[in-house]
């Protein structure tokens, strides 16, 4: 996969745009360029999720003119302010975060609840979609069950979301697997 079509996908109209391409191809340059032009035209806000801290200060420096438009957040840390804000019904202490790394598989008992929580109370997810209208999700194949259901739960909220993903060998990781099939780009190389 070339860097002009990396591009022409992240620039789809479909509401949700699944990129998968072996490593290398450009899909975190060209989201970050993608981010930075549609913030551009943009009224609110774009929220680009990363599984590292590194990655978002990669985000940072790419999306540096657009700032004031693009959020750039940890999926974990979406999922931690997600829970923060909702830690009452979700049986969780209002510090989620301490708790994440006090307990053994915090960090996914936490997106597992949240999760559950955007599908039973779909009206949080149609708030955080309105907030965000476009999310692009970087290096999703390294995304849990429960982070897949809940990009899942914003896109079906209306928000239209771009995912590319690594391929290949040991790439196991996501495969969106709740995805309906009219909905999916995927072109493998």
């Amino acid at each position: 996969m070339s860097d002009a079509s990396v591009a022409a996908a992240l620039r789809s109209t479909a509401s949700l745009v699944v990129i998968e391409a072996p490593g290398g191809c450009g899909k975190t340059y060209q989201g970050a360029q993608f981010a930075a032009d549609a913030a551009a035209d943009a009224e609110s806000r774009i929220l680009i999720l990363t599984h590292t801290h590194a990655a978002c200060d990669v985000f940072s420096e790419r999306t540096a003119v657009s700032q004031s438009k693009v959020e750039i957040r940890t999926l974990d840390s979406l999922i931690g302010l997600i829970a923060s804000a909702y830690h009452v019904p979700l049986d969780l202490p209002a510090d989620v975060g301490v708790w994440s790394r006090a307990n053994e598989d915090g960090y996914n008992r936490v997106a597992m609840k949240v999760a559950h929580l955007l599908e039973k109370k779909p009206m949080i997810a149609s708030a955080l979609a309105r907030r965000y209208p476009l999310i692009i999700c970087d290096e999703h194949q390294d995304a849990t069950a429960a982070q897949d259901q809940i990009i899942l739960a914003l896109h079906k909220a209306g928000a239209r979301c771009s995912v590319p993903r690594s391929s290949g060998p040991g790439r196991a990781g996501s495969d969106l697997a709740g995805l309906p099939r009219p909905y999916r780009w995927l072109r493998r190389v």
